[in-house]
């Protein structure tokens, strides 16, 4: 793992200023949380697999497994009552306006973007690429009073903060690529989500929202959470089943068309920030629920989330090679996923209140998974 990606995980543990991921979606929606003065963490507020029961063409079995059970929205809603206001505007001039509107009464605008018309972007001038960006409210300064827009984009691969002129952000907005993105996706030209406090309620379900909050106190909540989702073991399964089915005929597996194989490396880097995910929201839990083993767990997670990245990587440089590298893949999947079991049990023993088995890991250090090493 370089430096970057390292530094990369630090930061993911610090304030929610410096919040970064390693998908757009989670790096726009952990934005907007954060300026709506909320901890961004509870993104990550679930795992596992489960199987998709929505109609997709796969080439990869992996491509038939849910990673995210949630919506970013859902989670959201759930934990802050916030509401997301997803609209798709007729044209460019229309989407200006909203966004203008949006930001002259301080509220931040997730949207989508071209890469291929990005300035920032390393597929600039090269790739049409889906991306999502945060556009912020800003504050005043002459680039802005000339006509440019402040972007916010934290996800790793293209880290920025500045300004856009805005001719360029709505060509990219605009663009004909967003009505040609991934396998089953709408048409993301000219559109946006603005992430708001949800309505007032009425006085009867204010109380109820009292009752609840004098019922369910935040520790409890974070772990009822993490209770429910350390018994994921079935779920892994299913994984391991495909890493299983790529191992018996690697030679049908060894050749993917250029769509195909965006898919099946989305799933992988999806995966490896869902665990990054997962890490931050273990670190929020272990230090809310006075359960320093969960510190570990995160250590773990984020160790999973590694090795999901350099299976990615790998993927992505050396199918090329055919039968030979989708073997090395499925294996490494069965490693992983067996390293996931051991995660999910582990969690379930950190639920307990610390006692001497904390006392040991902290005289022998840190009880994690082991080094994440993937030989390429």
């Amino acid at each position: 793992m370089d430096n970057e990606g390292a530094e990369f995980l630090e930061r993911q543990g610090a304030s929610n200023r410096d919040f970064l991921a390693l998908d757009c979606i989670s790096a726009t929606f952990g934005i907007t949380t954060a300026w709506l003065g909320h901890d961004p963490s509870v993104l990550g507020d679930h795992w596992g697999y489960h199987r998709r029961t929505d109609a997709v063409d796969s080439e990869w079995p992996v491509e038939r497994i849910g990673i995210q059970r949630r919506t970013p929205e859902e989670v959201l809603s759930e934990w802050y009552g916030l509401t997301a206001d997803h609209l798709h505007h007729a044209d460019s001039r229309r989407a200006e306006e909203y966004i203008r509107a949006q930001l002259s009464d301080g509220n931040p605008v997730i949207a989508w973007v071209d890469t291929f018309h990005v300035p920032h972007s390393s597929f600039h001038l090269q790739q049409h690429h889906s991306h999502r960006i945060v556009i912020h409210p800003g504050d005043g300064n002459e680039g802005e009073k000339a006509g440019s827009l402040r972007i916010v984009d934290r996800y790793q691969g293209s880290l920025f903060d500045g300004l856009m002129e805005s001719g360029t952000l709505f060509t990219a907005m605009s663009s004909d690529a967003l009505g040609e993105a991934r396998r089953g996706d709408p048409d993301w030209r000219n559109r946006t989500v603005v992430v708001k406090a949800g309505p007032l309620a009425s006085e009867q379900a204010r109380e109820a929202v009292r009752e609840e909050a004098h019922e369910e106190t935040r520790q409890e909540r974070f772990r009822s959470v993490v209770a429910g989702n350390a018994h994921f073991a079935a779920g892994a399964d299913l994984v391991a089943a495909c890493a299983d089915e790529l191992r018996a005929a690697p030679d049908a597996f060894a050749s993917l068309s250029p769509v195909g194989t965006i898919e099946v490396s989305a799933w992988f880097g999806e995966l490896a920030s869902q665990r990054a995910l997962n890490a931050r929201f273990l670190r929020a839990a272990a230090e809310t629920c006075a359960l320093p083993l969960l510190h570990d767990r995160a250590a773990d997670a984020d160790s999973l989330s590694r090795r999901w990245e350099m299976t990615r990587n790998y993927f992505f440089l050396r199918l090329r090679k055919g039968s030979v590298a989708v073997q090395r893949i499925a294996d490494l999947i069965t490693e992983t996923v067996t390293l996931e079991k051991e995660w999910n049990e582990r969690l379930r023993e950190s639920l307990a209140e610390p006692g001497p088995q904390y006392a040991d890991s902290v005289s022998n250090g840190p009880d994690s998974l082991g080094p994440p090493g993937v030989a390429l």
